[in-house]
């Protein structure tokens, strides 16, 4: 199932409408609507916050996601996790120092591309 359908479910079997649920975790309806079709994907701190509002757990929102297409959720738990994984680009292994300094790289730019897509919600 897929992290939208997984929203989608967890907020009618919660009784919520789309409106209620943007409210509840601070985005519009119109967000809420682009999730569940997965044409968006919640940052960490709104994925969070939806597991909050949905009373479940934010892994519960992640668990069995489909692993055909890369996602940045499988970039983000290849940063959090203490696995026995090791991160090669360009024929370099990458130190922990260097992974940590890619995801503050991803970060920052998810983080623009939301201001950028906030500023155009507003227009």
């Amino acid at each position: 199932m897929s992290l939208g359908m997984r929203i989608k479910v967890l907020r009618k079997a919660a009784g919520k409408t789309q409106q209620v649920l943007a409210g509840d975790v601070g985005v519009s309806r119109i967000y809420i609507q682009a999730l569940e079709s997965n044409r968006r994907l919640p940052s960490m701190k709104l994925l969070h916050r939806l597991a909050k509002a949905l009373d479940v757990d934010p892994g519960d929102l992640l668990q069995n996601l489909p692993q055909g297409k890369a996602s940045r959720f499988q970039i983000e738990e290849l940063f959090s996790r203490e696995a026995d994984v090791e991160v090669w680009y360009r024929s370099k292994k990458l130190s922990d120092r260097d992974l940590r300094l890619v995801g503050k790289l991803i970060d920052a730019a998810l983080s623009e591309w939301q201001q950028e897509d906030d500023a155009e919600e507003c227009q």
